[in-house]
């Protein structure tokens, strides 16, 4: 199942815990940009990273939202 929702990622403390939560699901996690960028969503790098993107997009190929709905906007 493919997930696709937008997320915010306001501070330091979001962008860890989003990658920590991230890290312990199965599968891959991408956040990405409405220009397509991507980063990898369970490292805390590509989370850091993705803060400075317009619009955050988290994709997954599995449905992790009960997991990240805290940052699903």
């Amino acid at each position: 199942m493919y997930m696709r929702v937008k997320i915010r990622l306001d501070t330091f403390k979001d962008a860890q815990q989003f990658a920590e939560i991230a890290e312990r699901c199965d599968g891959w996690i991408h956040i990405t940009d409405a220009n397509g960028m991507c980063v990898n969503g369970k490292s805390i790098l590509g989370a850091l990273h993705a803060m400075e993107f317009t619009d955050i997009w988290c994709e997954s190929e599995n449905d992790i939202y009960t997991k990240i709905q805290d940052f699903v906007i």
